[in-house]
Protein backbone atom coordinates (compact mmCIF):
# COMPACT_ATOMS: atom_id res chain seq x y z
CA UNK A 1 0.00 0.00 0.00
CA UNK A 2 1.35 3.45 -0.91
CA UNK A 3 2.09 6.23 1.54
CA UNK A 4 -0.87 8.14 0.11
CA UNK A 5 -3.16 5.21 0.83
CA UNK A 6 -1.74 4.89 4.36
CA UNK A 7 -2.32 8.58 5.12
CA UNK A 8 -5.32 9.26 7.37
CA UNK A 9 -8.20 10.87 5.56
CA UNK A 10 -8.28 13.74 8.04
CA UNK A 11 -4.63 14.55 7.34
CA UNK A 12 -5.18 14.44 3.59
CA UNK A 13 -8.23 16.64 3.83
CA UNK A 14 -6.23 19.20 5.75
CA UNK A 15 -3.46 19.43 3.17
CA UNK A 16 -3.42 22.31 0.61
CA UNK A 17 -4.04 19.88 -2.25
CA UNK A 18 -7.32 18.74 -0.69
CA UNK A 19 -8.42 22.15 0.63
CA UNK A 20 -11.87 23.24 -0.55
CA UNK A 21 -11.78 25.71 -3.39
CA UNK A 22 -13.36 28.45 -1.30
CA UNK A 23 -10.76 27.91 1.42
CA UNK A 24 -7.90 27.94 -1.12
CA UNK A 25 -9.28 31.15 -2.61
CA UNK A 26 -9.45 32.68 0.84
CA UNK A 27 -5.83 31.74 1.53
CA UNK A 28 -4.72 33.20 -1.81
CA UNK A 29 -6.66 36.38 -1.16
CA UNK A 30 -5.13 36.76 2.29
CA UNK A 31 -1.64 36.26 0.86
CA UNK A 32 -2.30 38.86 -1.84
CA UNK A 33 -3.56 41.33 0.76
CA UNK A 34 -0.48 40.82 2.92
CA UNK A 35 1.79 41.29 -0.08
CA UNK A 36 -0.07 44.44 -1.11
CA UNK A 37 0.20 45.86 2.41
CA UNK A 38 3.94 45.15 2.42
CA UNK A 39 4.36 46.76 -1.01
CA UNK A 40 2.50 49.89 0.08
CA UNK A 41 4.56 50.17 3.27
CA UNK A 42 7.85 49.67 1.46
CA UNK A 43 7.32 51.37 -1.90
CA UNK A 44 4.63 54.05 -1.48
CA UNK A 45 7.25 56.82 -1.55
CA UNK A 46 8.81 55.36 -4.71
CA UNK A 47 5.45 55.29 -6.49
CA UNK A 48 4.52 58.80 -5.33
CA UNK A 49 7.85 60.34 -6.35
CA UNK A 50 7.92 58.52 -9.67
CA UNK A 51 4.44 59.63 -10.64
CA UNK A 52 5.30 63.23 -9.83
CA UNK A 53 8.58 63.10 -11.72
CA UNK A 54 6.90 61.38 -14.67
CA UNK A 55 4.68 64.46 -14.98
CA UNK A 56 1.51 63.61 -13.06
CA UNK A 57 0.16 66.81 -11.43
CA UNK A 58 0.31 66.83 -7.63
CA UNK A 59 -3.47 66.90 -7.27
CA UNK A 60 -3.82 63.73 -9.38
CA UNK A 61 -1.07 61.70 -7.70
CA UNK A 62 -3.26 60.07 -4.98
CA UNK A 63 -5.65 58.64 -7.58
CA UNK A 64 -2.77 57.61 -9.84
CA UNK A 65 -0.95 55.90 -6.95
CA UNK A 66 -4.13 54.06 -6.02
CA UNK A 67 -4.38 52.84 -9.61
CA UNK A 68 -0.78 51.61 -9.50
CA UNK A 69 -1.33 49.59 -6.32
CA UNK A 70 -4.69 48.29 -7.55
CA UNK A 71 -2.90 46.90 -10.60
CA UNK A 72 -0.28 45.39 -8.30
CA UNK A 73 -3.00 43.71 -6.23
CA UNK A 74 -4.68 42.28 -9.33
CA UNK A 75 -1.42 40.71 -10.53
CA UNK A 76 0.29 39.98 -7.20
CA UNK A 77 0.43 36.23 -7.84
CA UNK A 78 2.31 36.83 -11.11
CA UNK A 79 5.02 39.10 -9.64
CA UNK A 80 8.25 37.35 -8.73
CA UNK A 81 9.60 37.89 -5.25
CA UNK A 82 12.05 40.77 -5.11
CA UNK A 83 10.61 42.33 -8.27
CA UNK A 84 7.92 44.39 -6.57
CA UNK A 85 9.71 47.74 -6.96
CA UNK A 86 10.46 47.28 -10.65
CA UNK A 87 6.89 46.12 -11.31
CA UNK A 88 5.47 49.16 -9.52
CA UNK A 89 7.80 51.43 -11.49
CA UNK A 90 6.62 49.84 -14.74
CA UNK A 91 2.97 50.41 -13.84
CA UNK A 92 3.72 53.96 -12.69
CA UNK A 93 5.21 54.72 -16.13
CA UNK A 94 2.04 53.50 -17.84
CA UNK A 95 -0.29 55.30 -15.44
CA UNK A 96 1.69 58.52 -15.85
CA UNK A 97 1.62 58.21 -19.64
CA UNK A 98 -2.16 57.82 -19.55
CA UNK A 99 -2.48 60.81 -17.24
CA UNK A 100 -0.36 62.92 -19.55
CA UNK A 101 -2.49 61.95 -22.53
CA UNK A 102 -5.66 62.86 -20.65
CA UNK A 103 -4.20 66.24 -19.80
CA UNK A 104 -3.19 66.68 -23.45
CA UNK A 105 0.25 67.67 -22.25
CA UNK A 106 -1.17 70.80 -20.61
CA UNK A 107 1.22 72.40 -18.14
CA UNK A 108 0.15 72.09 -14.54
CA UNK A 109 1.52 73.67 -11.38
CA UNK A 110 4.60 71.77 -10.24
CA UNK A 111 3.29 71.55 -6.69
CA UNK A 112 -0.17 71.71 -5.17
CA UNK A 113 -1.26 72.58 -1.68
CA UNK A 114 -0.04 69.30 -0.19
CA UNK A 115 3.70 68.86 0.43
CA UNK A 116 5.49 66.17 -1.55
CA UNK A 117 7.24 64.99 1.60
CA UNK A 118 6.35 65.02 5.28
CA UNK A 119 8.91 67.19 7.00
CA UNK A 120 9.70 67.07 10.72
CA UNK A 121 8.40 69.94 12.79
CA UNK A 122 11.91 71.26 13.45
CA UNK A 123 12.27 72.43 9.84
CA UNK A 124 12.07 76.19 9.61
CA UNK A 125 9.82 77.96 7.08
CA UNK A 126 12.98 79.08 5.28
CA UNK A 127 14.19 75.48 4.96
CA UNK A 128 10.80 74.32 3.72
CA UNK A 129 10.73 77.11 1.15
CA UNK A 130 14.20 76.16 -0.05
CA UNK A 131 13.17 72.49 -0.34
CA UNK A 132 10.04 73.45 -2.25
CA UNK A 133 12.03 75.63 -4.62
CA UNK A 134 14.49 72.80 -5.27
CA UNK A 135 11.64 70.40 -6.07
CA UNK A 136 10.03 72.95 -8.36
CA UNK A 137 13.33 73.49 -10.15
CA UNK A 138 13.80 69.74 -10.57
CA UNK A 139 10.28 69.36 -11.93
CA UNK A 140 10.91 72.15 -14.43
CA UNK A 141 14.08 70.48 -15.63
CA UNK A 142 12.45 67.07 -15.92
CA UNK A 143 9.52 68.53 -17.84
CA UNK A 144 11.89 69.54 -20.65
CA UNK A 145 12.82 65.90 -21.32
CA UNK A 146 10.88 63.73 -23.78
CA UNK A 147 8.80 61.24 -21.82
CA UNK A 148 10.80 58.17 -22.91
CA UNK A 149 14.05 59.81 -21.78
CA UNK A 150 12.47 61.21 -18.65
CA UNK A 151 11.35 57.80 -17.37
CA UNK A 152 14.82 56.27 -17.78
CA UNK A 153 16.50 59.33 -16.25
CA UNK A 154 14.22 59.35 -13.21
CA UNK A 155 14.48 55.62 -12.58
CA UNK A 156 18.27 55.57 -12.95
CA UNK A 157 19.44 58.91 -11.56
CA UNK A 158 16.80 59.55 -8.91
CA UNK A 159 15.45 56.13 -7.89
CA UNK A 160 18.60 54.02 -8.16
CA UNK A 161 17.44 51.31 -10.58
CA UNK A 162 20.10 49.67 -12.76
CA UNK A 163 19.92 49.91 -16.53
CA UNK A 164 19.13 46.18 -16.92
CA UNK A 165 16.28 46.58 -14.40
CA UNK A 166 14.96 49.62 -16.27
CA UNK A 167 15.18 47.90 -19.64
CA UNK A 168 13.27 44.91 -18.26
CA UNK A 169 10.67 47.10 -16.57
CA UNK A 170 10.04 49.20 -19.68
CA UNK A 171 10.24 46.28 -22.09
CA UNK A 172 13.00 47.89 -24.14
CA UNK A 173 16.42 46.59 -25.23
CA UNK A 174 19.26 47.46 -22.89
CA UNK A 175 20.96 49.46 -25.64
CA UNK A 176 17.82 51.56 -26.09
CA UNK A 177 17.59 52.30 -22.37
CA UNK A 178 21.28 53.20 -22.30
CA UNK A 179 20.91 55.52 -25.27
CA UNK A 180 17.89 57.25 -23.73
CA UNK A 181 19.77 57.79 -20.50
CA UNK A 182 22.76 59.24 -22.35
CA UNK A 183 20.57 61.68 -24.30
CA UNK A 184 18.58 62.59 -21.17
CA UNK A 185 21.77 63.37 -19.26
CA UNK A 186 23.09 65.57 -22.05
CA UNK A 187 19.76 67.40 -22.32
CA UNK A 188 19.43 67.88 -18.55
CA UNK A 189 23.01 69.05 -18.15
CA UNK A 190 22.51 71.57 -20.96
CA UNK A 191 19.33 72.79 -19.29
CA UNK A 192 21.15 73.23 -15.95
CA UNK A 193 23.97 75.11 -17.67
CA UNK A 194 21.52 77.42 -19.42
CA UNK A 195 19.68 78.10 -16.17
CA UNK A 196 22.95 78.88 -14.40
CA UNK A 197 24.05 81.21 -17.22
CA UNK A 198 20.71 83.03 -17.16
CA UNK A 199 20.94 83.90 -13.48
CA UNK A 200 22.27 87.36 -12.64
Amino acid sequence: MSDLEDAPLATMAGSPAFAPRSEAAGVARAQAERRLAAAVARHADLVWRSLRRFGVPERDVPDAAQQVFLTFAQHASEIAGGKEASYLATVAVKVAANARRKLQRAREDALGDEPLLNFPNEHTPEALLSEKQLREELDRGLSTLPFEQRTVFVLYELEGFTLPEIAEALGTPLGTATSRLRRARAHFEAWVANRAGARP
